[in-house]
């Protein structure tokens, strides 16, 4: 309610700026709902290996599966997803996926070949219509009201991410039924749809869709010559490669040390250890959005703290650079002093926290401000199949890594010294994300103008083809 009632104070002017909030809270709940679905699965999977008589490689069937049907999306998305308009085509993938998630739970009860082809089918729907809620944000907002609106997706998909994992804990060890879950969210899932369905064409404000194949085409990898585009694409792969890496990983390491040294974590279980990382991480991200979000705002509007000075379109890189250098040696100090103090560790993966908070954040905003409005859909898509798949191999590289400095030794020491230095080395990645953001700061401003030139030259080739029809 407090964010709601700060987009309405932004959008003061706007006649159906309560229409506007409500759209927006039910695009925000149906992307969550999703994230529940995709991720909850994880945390029933050994009652699914049970009910199917499965063994660990054919369980894996589920994600690969998924994976596969993801990206297989998010590349036609890339190439023909603004050949449509993007609310119909929300409304359809949405729709679709609540249906096949439903019945990848009925008809698949009995087949696990029919249970895994429909979730991946799913899985392919909800891929589509979470690249374009950003973008029908952005249709929907501008400036300072679109940064909140990103804002609370970002945040409501990270603790959707761990809220989901708690939610199917609970449906294993309370003796519900494993389908519980799968089936619960997409239905949750159509009261929100519903909404957006009666809301009407005139709430989201979106430019015309390109019909033109070649248009659409030419578009779509045209985007490759934006050069704020690829280097945060280039930025977010960077981070991406290694937070995937040191997710699969740091636990390892935590049980490791927690194995041979308890007292160190003054006799707490490993599930609790889990529960309070994962809850400073989230406090320290819960502390940054009030103040790295408007903090950046402020600066690139000059309002608030900057009043009486001139629009600086550079804070936004700025303050995401710095907050990903920042990011950056807050991991390489966990990852040294995890063997020496817990207290020490939970205070930096608090900053740790703080420090994700402006990409998180900013870098979606900075993109969909550089790229042409109608091309919004096919940039996200692509930015998003890069990092996804630059970061498939991480977890492998850094396994790979590990062995080599054990060598054949088996001693505990030595693993868990294998597991540091070799995600130590990959902490490259992160300076090299916010290497990425300062060059960003060079051409973000410059790209932002050409994209506002690009909707006028769009604008005036629509009329001209219109005419000519």
């Amino acid at each position: 309610f407090c964010v709601a009632n700060r987009i309405i104070r932004q959008n003061a002017n706007s006649q159906t700026m309560r229409s506007d909030i409500l759209v927006a809270s039910c695009l925000t709940l149906v992307s969550v709902l999703a994230v529940f679905n995709l991720i909850g699965i994880s945390g029933i999977l050994p009652p699914i290996k049970v009910h199917y008589n499965l063994n660990d490689s054919q369980t894996a069937i589920i994600q690969t599966a998924s994976s596969i049907a993801h990206t297989v999306t998010l590349a036609l998305i890339w190439l023909f997803g603004d050949m449509f308009t993007r609310r119909r085509l929300f409304l359809s993938s949405a729709a679709i996926w609540i249906i096949l998630s439903l019945l990848s739970v009925f008809l698949g009860s009995n087949s696990f070949t029919i249970f895994v082809s429909l979730r991946a089918l799913a899985s392919a729907a909800s891929a589509a219509f979470e690249v374009l809620v950003p973008a029908l944000m952005a249709d929907t907002f501008r400036d300072r009201a679109l940064g909140i609106a990103l804002m609370c997706v970002t945040f409501s998909g990270q603790v959707a991410i761990f809220a989901a994992l708690i939610v199917s804990s609970w449906i294993v060890t309370s003796g519900v039924p494993w389908q519980s879950g799968l089936i619960a969210y997409p239905l949750l899932a159509i009261a929100p749809l519903l909404c957006i369905l009666c809301a009407g064409n005139g709430v989201i404000h979106e430019d015309q869709p390109e019909r033109s194949l070649k248009r659409s085409f030419s578009g779509a990898f045209g985007i490759l010559s934006i050069r704020t585009f690829v280097f945060l694409t280039a930025a977010g792969s960077c981070s991406n490669f290694f937070l995937t890496a040191y997710n699969f990983w740091f636990p390892s390491m935590y049980l490791v040390v927690w194995t041979n040294m308890p007292n160190l974590f003054f006799g707490l279980a490993f599930p609790t250890i889990n529960s309070i990382n994962t809850a400073v991480i989230i406090a320290g991200m819960v502390c940054g959005l009030p103040i790295i979000v408007p903090l950046a705002q402020s600066w690139r509007l000059g309002t608030g703290l900057f009043t009486g000075r001139k629009e600086f379109m550079r804070a936004y890189p700025v303050v995401v650079s710095a907050g990903t250098l920042l990011t950056s040696v807050m991991f390489i100090t966990t990852i040294l002093l995890l063997d020496r103090s817990y207290i020490a560790c939970l205070i930096v993966t608090f900053f740790t926290g703080f420090g994700m908070v402006g990409e998180a954040t900013l870098a979606q905003q900075m993109l969909l401000m550089v790229v042409p409005s109608n091309f919004r859909a096919s940039s996200i898509a692509l930015n998003n199949l890069i990092i996804g798949l630059v970061a498939i191999p991480s977890a492998q590289l850094v396994g790979m890594l590990a062995d080599i400095l054990r060598g054949d030794s088996t001693l505990p020491y030595d693993q868990f010294h294998a597991y540091q230095w070799a995600n130590l080395c990959f902490t490259f990645f992160t300076v090299a994300a916010a290497l990425c953001f300062v060059f960003v700061v060079v051409f973000f401003p410059e790209d932002c103008r050409k994209a506002e030139d690009n909707v006028e030259d769009n604008e005036r080739i629509s009329l001209i083809e219109k005419s000519a029809l």
